[in-house]
């Protein structure tokens, strides 16, 4: 009777855990669904990295320079939101906001690459616009996912942080030139390193496919 019962409780043990692991992944796949896509998404991430610390061992170069790389990748990132936007369900949540990403991502990447002029004027304007606009994105999905998944803090953590250096960013025309550039190498690092993390919640799982 003793085996029997240590047997049952083990299998309850085995089944709360995994009833609460399916809840998790449900809630994840709720809000942001999973794409096919998401090894792009870690590319992408990868590659923002070493531009950054190029950034920091260059303090020198002009806002011209720092308007192409993130002009040309926002516009990437645009179009592969997008593309992740027609890969997962409609009915996610998240859906809208890979929508919306996409095409407000792909609009600001043209302004910065067609007109160097204007994008040096305004440049920090356009990076305190962008991590706003991101900064809210995760916010609200560390709400969203705080009751089922273990990771919501991450979200919301980095919502905070992304919103502090947007309010900085407004104020960015006030500082000097070198001070900005080494923000905006920071930002790219960081940008980076939060992409490589979200691919891991973006891959389908194996009995998924």
């Amino acid at each position: 009777r003793n085996r029997t019962f240590l047997r049952t409780d083990c299998l309850q043990c085995k089944y709360k855990h995994l009833n609460k692991r399916i809840i998790m992944e449900i809630t994840t796949i709720s809000f942001w669904g999973k794409s096919r896509y998401w090894w792009a998404v870690l590319l992408v991430g990868i590659l923002l990295i070493p531009c950054g610390i190029w950034l920091v061992a260059r303090p020198d170069i002009g806002y011209s320079v720092i308007s192409l790389l993130l002009g040309w990748f926002l516009i990437i990132l645009g179009i592969l939101q997008l593309i992740i936007a027609s890969d997962i369900n409609r009915r996610e949540q998240g859906w809208g906001w890979w929508l919306a990403g996409g095409i407000l991502d792909i609009l600001i990447g043209f302004l910065l690459v067609s007109n160097l002029v204007l994008s040096e004027i305004v440049l920090p304007y356009f990076f305190a616009f962008i991590l706003l606009y991101r900064a809210i994105k995760n916010i609200v999905a560390g709400v969203m996912l705080a009751k089922a998944y273990k990771g919501w803090w991450l979200y919301l953590l980095n919502g905070i942080l992304l919103l502090i250096v947007s309010i900085f960013f407004f104020f960015a025309p006030l500082m000097a030139t070198i001070a900005i550039v080494y923000v905006c190498a920071f930002v790219f690092i960081y940008w980076g390193m939060t992409l490589i993390t979200f691919a891991a919640d973006l891959k389908p799982y194996k009995r998924e496919k």
